[in-house]
């Protein structure tokens, strides 16, 4: 059965996504504490996604899980489109030695295979190649690894809160990886929160009893924890290599609380339909695809006149990125309607 208040957290989820690679295109200045807060509020929206796939998947998939089938429709639906949208990008970053990250997909010798096949592998199995792409490599081992992911589901609320425990512990010390290209340390990163969402289908109605009422509750501890990171003095998410210290992920704990209060706050609205958000719902990793293709060119026409650092430019410029995103899907659907599904995962 189809969660309708889900529906809507996924589109409010690509949102915050296109809202969080927004800011530079535009040309905003954090200069307050306010407005890095907000902007702390706002990035790190990956971690919604998260939540809402672990949920989805025990919620969808569990009932009838057969992994070849899963794993099947996650490759057509996810890692083709993934492939076939990188070709391009992958195929001028290699040819031109761009987007080198310290030199990390520069080759390592010269001939065929370390000039441009070991920076090709490269770029595919870390996502490198374009903003935000880094997602589908991390996404793909998850689905991958889901036989853990069932075995999870099936042992005691005890043990599952000791491995989300236990896992966060490692992940608010571990960090997100630098530039986003190490695979490993995404999902190590990212598994209790796919896990928290597992775990909140698995008990979402004593949830909603639990919290019903105490959404205002969970937005506060996220803001408060948006303020703290602001300032102390760290803006946007926390990256860094994987053994380093560099202290505690605070990002972390406040998407969390976000991901229970959109839960919470969203099942108020669960008989509300609306078209515009079902729409930007079903189109929603579409747009997680096309839209850094757009923010690219755009980097690339440099039009200066939206580089005004204002936050009514800013909301015009990320609610005209996700309507162009949607348009193109629709496009794309209606040309190819056979095809497309391959093509942009919608």
């Amino acid at each position: 059965m189809q969660i309708n208040s889900f529906n809507h957290f996924r589109a409010i989820a690509i949102l915050f996504i296109i809202a969080g690679h927004s800011f530079i295109p535009v040309g905003m200045v954090f200069d307050n504490l306010f407005e890095v807060s907000l902007n702390n509020l706002i990035v790190g929206g990956t971690s919604l996604f998260v939540f809402i796939s672990g949920f989805l998947f025990h919620h969808i998939f569990y009932p009838k899980y057969m992994y070849k089938k899963f794993l099947g429709n996650k490759y057509y639906n996810v890692f083709v489109p993934y492939i076939i949208l990188g070709f391009a990008p992958v195929l001028l970053s290699v040819l031109m030695k761009k987007e080198s990250f310290n030199g990390y997909y520069l080759p390592n010798g010269s001939g065929m295979i370390n000039e441009y096949l070991v920076p090709t592998f490269k770029y595919y199995m870390s996502g490198g190649f374009l903003n935000a792409y880094w997602y589908i490599p991390f996404i793909m081992i998850t689905f991958i690894i889901s036989p853990l992911h069932m075995k999870y589901i099936k042992i005691r609320l005890s043990f599952q809160l000791l491995i989300i425990v236990l896992l966060s512990i490692i992940s608010i010390f571990l960090h997100r990886p630098v530039y986003n290209i190490n695979v490993a340390q995404s999902v190590l990163y990212f598994t209790p929160v796919y896990l928290i969402g597992i775990t909140a289908s698995i008990y979402k109605e004593k949830i909603y009893e639990y919290l019903n009422g105490k959404e205002l509750y969970l937005l506060v501890i996220a803001i408060s924890l948006a303020v703290l990171q602001s300032y102390l003095g760290i803006t946007s998410n926390y990256h860094k290599l994987a053994f380093e210290y560099d202290g505690i992920d605070i990002m972390y704990f406040q998407k969390i609380s976000l991901c229970f209060f959109f839960m919470i706050w969203l099942n108020r609205f669960e008989k509300y339909n609306n078209r515009a958000i079902h729409i930007l719902a079903s189109t929603s990793f579409t747009a997680f695809f096309i839209h850094p293709f757009i923010l690219k060119f755009l980097d690339k026409i440099e039009l200066e006149f939206i580089k005004v650092d204002s936050w009514i430019v800013f909301t015009a410029f990320v609610g005209t990125l996700s309507l162009t995103c949607i348009l193109i899907a629709k496009l794309i659907k209606k040309i190819l309607p056979k095809y497309s599904k391959y093509l942009i995962g919608y």
